[in-house]
């Protein structure tokens, strides 16, 4: 353990994931780009955060007791459950090297989100796309969050496993995955749109959400081949993003496993 006392110099946000899910996720499943955690519980104090003790120390990555007010400002957010960790930067995914990594694959599913804003909502559906074994997440880095402390949290780790693409333009992102055969959808509410349960998706699939104020911009619109909805019968017509996000991916890749392969 390092010296309690000594106040760390804070890493830049883009590489401070907090919570201790977000952590567990990253020591299982990448642990190398783990550089050290940061708490401010003792260790020993809880059996389940002592094995994570055990296990940073087994790896060999530096642990230091701070305050929490520290973790406060480290992260910007009170909701860090006492940790925090600095972690290397993380691979994005460009369009052309994924499509090229992916091409030889059957059966790839894309989810591209427009204009979502909200770091718990990202967060979440970032959580499902992996839970779903979605192969990789777009999103445009001028039109909506970031990656951020607290979206690391809210994905319960998601966002440092599941393969990114941060791109500038969406529309340009669309047309190149159109140009290699994928299926473009989107989820939308107008009329033009047909129930989700009545589409099967093909095993090469772009999923295009966006916010629940906005929704997709007109011009991601024009691009998909197939508008959908999900029908709703309750009083409350309406469900928020993530929960949406839920249901479209765990029909769309549902129904694309029981689609043939094509001739």
């Amino acid at each position: 353990m390092n010296d309690p006392n000594s106040y760390p110099r804070l890493p830049p946000k883009d590489q401070l994931i907090m919570g201790l899910h977000a952590i567990q996720e990253l020591l299982k499943h990448a642990p190398t780009r783990l550089l050290k955690v940061y708490t401010s519980i003792p260790q020993g104090r809880q059996e389940r955060k002592n094995t994570l003790f055990q296990e940073c120390e087994k790896r060999k990555i530096p642990i230091q007791i701070v305050s929490s007010e520290q973790l406060t400002k480290m992260t910007g957010s009170d909701s860090h459950q006492s940790f925090a960790a600095h972690i290397q930067g993380r691979r994005y995914w460009t369009a052309k090297e994924f499509l090229e990594a992916t091409q030889d694959q059957d059966s790839v599913f894309v989810l591209m989100l427009d204009e979502i804003h909200d770091p718990q909502n990202f967060g979440a559906i970032l959580r499902s796309a992996e839970c779903f074994g979605v192969n990789a997440v777009a999103w445009s880095k001028n039109r909506g969050c970031d990656l951020t402390p607290s979206v690391a949290k809210a994905s319960c780790g998601a966002s440092e496993i599941i393969p990114l693409l941060r791109v500038s333009n969406l529309a340009e992102t669309v047309d190149r995955f159109k140009e290699e055969g994928f299926e473009i959808i989107a989820s939308v509410a107008n009329p033009d749109a047909k129930p989700l349960f009545s589409h099967i998706c093909a095993k090469k699939t772009l999923l295009i959400m966006g916010s629940e104020g906005e929704g997709i911009q007109p011009l991601l619109q024009k691009k998909a081949d197939r508008l959908v909805y999900i029908p709703l019968s309750g009083k409350i017509q309406s469900l928020n993003v993530a929960q949406a996000a839920a249901i479209l991916l765990a029909f769309c890749k549902g129904s694309a496993l029981t689609n043939p392969p094509k001739g």
